[in-house]
């Protein structure tokens, strides 16, 4: 997965910082949305922006879906089951059909 030192740094490149800024104010957001975020701005940078571009309240309701999704299957008890025999959250999540790019 991605290795960076900072939530969002790689988001950050990628949306304007108005973005940037509603993810991190927001109560709604927590990490897993940060991690989202970056990894999504690291595999699909254009439709990111794209996407971004159609309106900042479609990327955060998109943003806000998949963080659920993600919480639900990684505190399942099958995402559980899979980390606890030595899977990455990553592998977990693409085992239950989770793709890594928008």
């Amino acid at each position: 997965m991605l290795s960076n030192n900072s939530p969002l740094s790689i988001a950050t490149t990628v949306l304007a910082g108005g973005t940037i800024e509603a993810v991190r104010r927001s109560p709604s957001f927590h990490a897993r949305a940060w991690q989202i975020l970056d990894r999504w701005a690291f595999n699909s940078p254009m439709e990111l922006r794209q996407i971004e571009a159609e309106g900042e309240i479609i990327l955060l309701e998109r943003l806000l879906i998949q963080q659920e999704l993600e919480h639900q299957i990684l505190c399942s008890e099958g995402g559980l089951i899979h980390q606890r025999h030595g899977l990455t959250e990553h592998e977990t999540l693409a085992l239950h059909g989770v793709s890594g790019s928008l």
